[in-house]
């Protein structure tokens, strides 16, 4: 008798182990943005690429979600808490700069004092469109250095940092498939070869996505043209 309490003691012990285990399994969320509306939210998507806009308010935390491979670009000065397989660190970003990760499961908590923003840009799996005889090496970056500078670049993507003056323009130059984040509202005239001169006003905050062509921006308005160029490179 007193053997076969023993045995149920154990499997009792033994099931509730089993389903503690279970039940420090954390779900893994699909689509972060329809997780966590009020800190997410969507400002560019197509075939290509996916831009998400971040705001992590101190103390604030996103589940565990997947991520793809993609560019992260500061637009604060914060500090988070980063998960990822199991792992905590403590990582600080500052406003202005950018870092690639590639596609894993993570999660993220604001232990700084201050708002976490920054801009995600997931690089889709379909491929991009063919941009023969068009060539990053003379990007803006390489022939309008007075305007743009790189901010980050890796095997995957270059970012370039764009600012144009009242009344100044930029040469003409060569840009693959890209995506553009306005950081100022502006507004510009923009000239390409593959359609006519277009005037064309864009709110801070705004993306766009640009196929490979030679053209160049005139800053027509009154304030800074500020913006951020995406060029991806596979």
């Amino acid at each position: 008798m007193k053997r076969i309490g023993f045995t149920l003691v154990l499997l009792a012990l033994m099931m509730l182990v089993m389903g503690c285990g279970k039940q420090k399994e954390e779900v893994v969320v699909e689509d972060i943005v329809a997780a966590a509306p009020e800190m997410s939210k969507v400002v560019f998507d197509n075939e290509f690429v996916k831009a998400v806009e971040f705001i992590i308010k101190p103390g604030e935390k996103l589940p565990l979600h997947k991520g793809g491979p993609r560019v992260v670009y500061s637009l604060s000065d914060y500090k988070i808490k980063w998960t990822e397989s199991g792992q905590v660190t403590e990582k600080e970003w500052i406003k202005g700069h950018a870092h690639w990760h590639d596609a894993i499961d993570h999660a993220v908590e604001n232990t700084g004092d201050r708002d976490a923003h920054y801009l995600v840009v997931t690089r889709k799996d379909m491929t991009l469109a063919v941009a023969e005889g068009y060539d990053i090496s003379q990007d803006a970056s390489q022939l309008d250095s007075d305007h743009s500078k790189i901010v980050f670049e890796n095997d995957h993507v270059r970012i370039i940092e764009v600012k144009i003056a009242t009344g100044e323009q930029q040469p003409m130059h060569l840009g693959v498939n890209r995506l553009i984040y306005s950081l100022t509202s502006y507004n510009i005239k923009y000239t390409s070869d593959k359609m006519e001169a277009k005037e064309t006003m864009r709110e801070a905050g705004d993306a766009h996505w640009h196929e490979a062509d030679q053209h160049s921006v005139e800053n027509i308005g009154a304030t800074l043209a500020h913006f951020l160029i995406f060029e991806f490179k596979k």
